[in-house]
């Protein structure tokens, strides 16, 4: 009986914990599996706070680049209460090997937010 309620408990303070972090997503317009190198596109940036208040801003997310470049970027707009939007522009390195990476971060004192796009270069 104590097994039970102490897996339920365990359970339950994960999904809390997780719940509580920031999440991103990342589009593209025509949903690009993979691209090559010279390429421009743009990647569609949506945050969404899944805590209620915040007090780190949109605009303190920090961003890690890897086989490209931000040629152009838009600033965060809200979308409807919690959801961010923004658009980058991306340039495909010429010399990009392999995989091109942008990594999303968050950090505040209710689980932040981490957020990563991969595309394939051919």
């Amino acid at each position: 009986m104590f097994h039970k309620i102490a897996l339920i408990a365990l359970l339950f303070s994960v999904a809390t914990l997780s719940a509580m972090s920031c999440n991103f997503e990342f589009t593209t317009d025509a949903n690009k599996k993979s691209c090559k190198p010279g390429e421009e596109f743009v990647l569609n940036i949506k945050l969404t706070l899944t805590h209620r208040t915040c007090a780190v801003a949109p605009a303190q997310t920090k961003f890690k680049t890897e086989g490209f470049d931000v040629v152009g970027a838009t600033t965060w707009k809200e979308a409807s209460p919690g959801i961010w939007t923004r658009q980058i522009k991306i340039k495909v390195k010429a010399d990009a090997k392999k995989k091109m990476t942008l990594t999303a971060t968050r950090t505040c004192d209710k689980e932040g937010g981490l957020g990563t796009y991969s595309l394939d270069i051919l």
